[in-house]
C-alpha cells in the first residue's frame, strides 16, 4: 500500500471510515446497552442474524460522511467535524429503533439527519461559486483563474 501517491491512501481510508462510522456505532451502542459479559450461545446466532443490517448501516452511513466531507472541501473543516460528530451520534442512536423496521427504516434515517448538512454545503458551494463569479476568491482555496 506504500506505492500509492498519498492522495489515493487518504481516498482509500475516507471510504473506509466513511462505511465503518455507523455499524461500529451501532455495535458499540449495543454492547452499552445490552453489555458484553453474558454472551449466552442463542445471542451468539442472533447477533450473526444481525450482520446483514450491519452491512445495510455501512451503506447508510455514507450520505453523511460525504457531506461533512463537502462540507469540509469548502473551507469550513471544523464546522464539517463538529456537525459529524453530533449528527452521527443522532443517527446512531435513531438508528436503533428505527432497525425495527428493517433495512428501509435505517437508511430513510441516516438520509434524512444528513440533508441539514446537504442543504449547508449546496448553500455555500453556491455561494462560492456566486463569489467567484464575482470577483472575489473562493472559500475553498487559492483563486486558479488566470
Amino acid at each position: 500500500m506504500t506505492d500509492r501517491p498519498p492522495h489515493r491512501r487518504a481516498q482509500a481510508s475516507f471510504y473506509a471510515a466513511a462505511l465503518l462510522w455507523l455499524p461500529a456505532g451501532v455495535l458499540v451502542s449495543a454492547a452499552i446497552r445490552f453489555g458484553t459479559a453474558s454472551v449466552a450461545p442463542d445471542e451468539g446466532a442472533a447477533a450473526l442474524m444481525a450482520l446483514p443490517s450491519l452491512i445495510v448501516a455501512a451503506v447508510c452511513g455514507l450520505p453523511l460522511a460525504l457531506a461533512c466531507r463537502r462540507l469540509g472541501r469548502l473551507g469550513h473543516a471544523r464546522t464539517a467535524w463538529i456537525v459529524g460528530i453530533v449528527l452521527g451520534v443522532a443517527t446512531v442512536a435513531a438508528s436503533l429503533p428505527a432497525g425495527l423496521l428493517g433495512p428501509p427504516g435505517i437508511a430513510i434515517v441516516a438520509v434524512v439527519l444528513s440533508l441539514p448538512v446537504w442543504i449547508a454545503a449546496f448553500w455555500l458551494g453556491r455561494r462560492a461559486r456566486t463569489n467567484a463569479d464575482a470577483g472575489s476568491p473562493p472559500l475553498d482555496g487559492q483563486d486558479r483563474r488566470p
